[in-house]
């Protein structure tokens, strides 16, 4: 099977002691802008208009709730158009984030939404401590094939810069995670493996995988067994709070085989409008091709097969 899913599962257990955060360490956090968010979950499918309280998200680096503000909200409006108690929804979302305080700023902000929304005080507590863990994302014991979507804007962190104890626990949790490689590579790895069948991850992370050699199992795990369904590049839009050089882009990604998928190649001036008309054009897959002042979108029969692209 070369480097498909069977990397996912050959992972020894290991005794994970001593790999705390240290307080002196950049965690390359970068807070994503909230049309980019919904530009995403638009994306990947996570629409009011579904019975999202039969389905399980998964946040893996959470902040302080830039990805979980919009989520509750339309978990919130989902849940009310399909009957739904919100006390019931424990299970629609698993967060995890590696600071404790930007965790509890998440249930601080969750809290607040789940209060408006009308539960007790007590009851918005309880369900925001359920769905947000303060844990390495990377480190946890997942239980494979659990979610339906994994959403997000992974860290940006290169290998070598975390503690050498911590790099090597990430090594052998994480087999694409090879050479220089940045710690968002084992994010997209460890995301697929909680994929059920049809199952989706959307992130906003740079698109240096696609390209640099570090990225070559990485592209042999998703070209073997899971789909590119859309790639939009963003390296000049001002997709997040503070201004950052990182070659980010959109990628979707789905647990199915490989059919069309959707390139978007979008520049400086990409703002929301165009953001809700890129969504629009990608749910429209008869319409081969989109071309506006910001941005070009295409699309192709098949994406790239194997290691090299």
């Amino acid at each position: 099977m070369g480097v498909q899913k069977q990397l996912s599962l050959i992972k020894e257990p290991m005794v994970l002691t001593d790999l705390s955060p240290d307080p002196g360490i950049d965690y390359g956090e970068v807070f994503t802008r909230r049309w980019v968010v919904e530009l995403i979950l638009d994306l990947a499918g996570y629409t009011p208009d579904r019975d999202l309280a039969s389905l399980a998200l998964v946040e893996p680096s959470c902040g302080a709730g830039a990805f979980l503000g919009p989520i509750v909200d339309r978990l919130v409006r989902s849940s009310l158009r399909h009957g739904h108690d919100l006390r019931s929804l424990g299970g629609a979302i698993r967060a995890f984030d590696l600071l404790d305080a930007n965790s509890e700023l998440a249930r601080k902000a969750l809290r607040q939404r789940l209060h408006e929304a009308g539960l007790a005080e007590d009851e918005s507590q309880s369900l925001a401590e359920t769905w947000v863990t303060t844990g390495d994302f990377l480190l946890h014991d997942h239980e494979p094939a659990s979610a339906d979507f994994v959403v997000g804007n992974p860290p940006y962190i290169r290998l070598e810069g975390v503690p050498r104890r911590v790099m090597e626990a990430y090594r052998r949790l994480c087999p694409t995670m090879r050479g220089r490689s940045d710690i968002y590579v084992g994010f997209i790895e460890r995301g697929l493996d909680l994929l059920r069948s049809k199952g989706v991850l959307g992130y906003i992370c740079a698109d240096r995988w696609m390209r640099n050699q570090y990225g070559a199992d990485l592209r042999e795990l998703i070209s073997g067994s899971y789909a590119v369904d859309t790639v939009i590049t963003m390296h000049d839009v001002e997709a997040f709070e503070d201004d950052v050089s990182a070659y980010p882009a959109i990628v979707v990604l789905k647990n199915e085989a490989q059919g069309r998928a959707a390139f978007v190649e979008a520049n400086g001036d990409f703002c929301e409008d165009d953001a809700v008309n890129v969504a629009e054009w990608v749910r429209k897959p008869r319409r081969r091709a989109l071309e506006a002042p910001t941005f070009e979108a295409s699309r192709f029969h098949k994406w790239f097969e194997g290691r090299d692209l």
